[in-house]
Order: structure tokens, then C-alpha cells, then sequence
């Protein structure tokens, strides 16, 4: 857990487990020159997804004041068939806080998902959550509460046997002592949503979320959740009964969680912590002293392999990142390769902690990711 390793244009630093993760030089897109005109970008710009459809890409971004919670957060959603050049689609501001905005492609339609929080500034008050899609004009319809899902955080949407299946985590007992279940809910048309079943998928006394999932080859579900009180919860579900979900607990804490597979392996891109072993959990009994010491120490972007024997991931390597950083998106080329956007604060500057990479400026990059078997 303590090596570190930086990467150049198309190096190859490291073979770990039968892979070898090369990328090519990081560019950043926010800011840059390709943008439109018409939109105004914020000092904060992170929680990005991105999307392939109709042989153009789609990146979704919040921009705001900083990391917290304002009025003045927009999302904004571009496009572009190039990666350089970018087309303005479609603004939300809603004067509350924006967040998790999340694509999916269903039945040949582009969907887009998001979540309305609060204004003040250190509370975390999701209320609403929100779909619109792409027209058959390429044009967005408005903004459609989800009033069956209010209170929930959006985290990953995966499609799987012509059904979408939908993570999310009640968000508004995620940080007040109260126990917070984290659910799968199904939907045959991007519009409705239901739980598949009636108990939760994981229950935790003090908070969970950010449960991010994943179909193996076989329509077994693997999965990873993180807890600001006790690190993280790495989970599995047999494909005859995808309700059920087995966990193993961990005291390592990966945020911002994206999971992908390559071949047959099952990969996990979060954030790293570089205190010490990285170890979320220091005092076990004292959650607060561990959320503040992890909250003032530096963290990289990091890709993890899946054991699926003890369900636990192995570190790879990091990526070029300080400060602020970790929400990546990833699409897959006809080649293999995947385009790899990321958000972090500058770097090509000095190393900074998370919560002054936070009050600061963050930018989004993109990269062209490629693991060798």
C-alpha cells in the first residue's frame, strides 16, 4: 500500500498480477480553449460522467464556488466528437447544490441523472433526484423529479438483461447517527423506479453510500460501499438472487468509486489515501478524529483489482493527482483502450492535502487508459 509511482506519455511503470496499466499524457478539458463560449466556469469542477452515443461523447460536470454545498453549483453538459472540441447541450441550476450526475444509454436513448441538495454550505441535505434525456429532436426535455426516490443518492446506473438497475443510498441520515440503507432499484424505462425488494441490499447503523456495483460475465453482481464511520464494505450477489448481498468489511475507505471490467477481471478506480498505510479506521471507537485526520491528509486517484477469492482489492498504482481529486468516468474504445476523465486540483503544482485541494481550484483531465494482460 506504500508505492507510489508517477507516469509519463505512454510509460509503463508498473506489471502487477498479470496486468500493465500504461496511459498516455493527462490533458485537461476543464477549462480549456475547446469549450463554448457561453458557459462559466466556476473555481470547483468535479463529480463528471461521461458517455459514448451516436458516435459522439457526452461529459455532465458540476461547477461551483468549491467542494461544498451552494447555491451557485450548475451542472452543465457538453458534447463532442473529437474530445477537443465541444458543443454546448444543456445547463441545470436549480439554486441549490448539484451533484452525482450520472448517464446511462437504454433502448437507444441518452438518460441523465442527478441530485438536489441544499445550499448551506457544510450540511449535506440531498432532497430530490432528477432525470432528463436526450430527444429524438437532440434536443433535453426538462428536468423530471423522481418524487418516489427523494431523499437518495444516485451512484451508478448499470444496464442488464434489458432492464436498468439503479444504486442508491438514502442520503439525508448518511451523517445524522442514524442507520442509512443503500438499495438496487429496476426500471424498464428510465422513468420509474422501484426497489427490488423490500429490505435494503446493505443497512448500516451510522451511514453507507456511494454503493458502486458491477455485473460480472455470468450476471453476478460485485460491488464496493464506503462508510465515513468505519471505511468500506466490499459486497457480492449471486445472480439468482441479486437482492441478497454478501459483505466483508474493511478498514480502508475507497470514495468516489468507478468499477469496470477487462477481460475477466473486475477493476476498481477511488481514492487513496496516503496517510501512513492508508487505513481510514485508526481509533475504532472514535469515527470523528478519524473522518478529521483523514479529511487533512493527501490523497491520489488509484486503480485496485478485484480478489474475488477475499473479496478484498489490490492496489496498483496511482495516477497523477493531489488535492482534491477522484471522480472518474470511463468509456470504452472499439480498441480496448478506454477514455479516462478524472478531476483533480492541479497537477503540475505542488501536493496538497484533501480539504485545501477543496477550498481550491479543480480541474477535470482526460487520458487514454489502457491495461495490457
Amino acid at each position: 500500500m506504500k508505492m507510489y509511482f508517477t507516469l509519463a506519455f505512454f510509460s509503463l511503470n508498473y506489471c502487477l498480477f498479470g496486468q500493465e496499466i500504461i496511459h498516455s499524457e493527462w490533458k485537461k478539458i476543464i477549462p480549456s480553449e475547446g469549450l463554448p463560449k457561453n458557459i462559466e466556469i466556476q473555481k470547483a469542477n468535479n463529480n463528471l460522467d461521461l458517455a459514448f452515443y451516436n458516435n459522439e461523447y457526452y461529459l455532465a460536470f458540476r461547477t461551483a464556488p468549491n467542494h461544498f454545498a451552494s447555491k451557485k453549483t450548475k451542472i452543465i453538459v457538453l458534447r463532442s466528437r473529437d474530445l477537443n472540441t465541444w458543443s454546448f447541450e444543456k445547463e441545470i441550476h436549480l439554486n441549490n447544490d448539484l451533484r452525482e450526475p450520472r448517464f446511462i444509454v437504454f433502448n437507444e436513448q441518452l438518460f441523465l441523472y442527478f441530485f438536489e441538495g441544499g445550499k448551506r454550505f457544510w450540511k449535506f441535505e440531498p432532497q430530490h433526484l432528477y432525470m432528463t434525456q436526450q430527444t429524438e429532436e437532440g434536443k433535453w426535455s426538462d428536468n423530471k423529479k423522481l418524487s418516489d426516490l427523494d431523499g437518495y443518492v444516485p451512484w451508478r446506473l448499470r444496464v442488464h438483461q434489458n432492464k436498468i438497475y439503479l444504486s442508491a443510498y438514502y442520503g439525508k441520515n448518511a451523517y445524522n447517527k442514524k442507520s442509512v440503507d443503500l438499495r438496487l432499484f429496476t426500471s424498464m424505462d428510465g422513468t420509474q423506479f422501484s426497489a427490488i425488494s423490500e429490505a435494503p441490499q446493505l443497512l448500516h447503523p451510522k451511514g453507507i453510500g456511494e454503493g458502486e456495483f458491477i455485473f460480472d460475465e455470468e450476471g453476478n453482481i460485485w460491488g464496493v460501499a464506503r462508510s465515513e464511520h468505519d471505511g468500506a464494505y466490499t459486497f457480492y450477489a449471486s445472480k439468482d438472487s441479486l437482492d441478497v448481498w454478501t459483505y466483508k468489511h474493511s478498514i480502508y475507505k475507497y470514495d468516489s468509486s468507478f468499477m469496470f471490467r477487462d477481460q475477466d477481471e473486475i477493476f476498481l478506480i477511488a481514492r487513496r489515501n496516503l496517510d501512513g498505510d492508508g487505513r481510514f479506521v485508526r481509533r475504532p471507537k472514535r469515527p470523528k478524529l478519524n473522518l478529521v485526520r483523514y479529511s487533512f491528509t493527501k490523497k491520489k486517484t488509484a486503480i485496485f483489482k478485484l480478489d474475488k477469492e477475499k473479496m478484498d482489492w489490490v492496489y496498483l498504482k496511482d495516477f497523477e493527482s493531489t488535492g482534491d481529486t477522484a471522480f472518474p468516468a470511463l468509456v470504452k474504445k472499439e480498441d480496448g483502450k478506454y477514455i479516462f476523465m478524472n478531476y483533480s486540483s492541479d497537477i503540475l503544482k505542488k501536493e496538497k492535502n484533501w480539504m485545501k485541494g477543496q477550498l481550491g481550484r479543480t480541474y477535470i483531465y482526460m487520458t487514454e487508459l489502457e491495461i495490457q494482460h
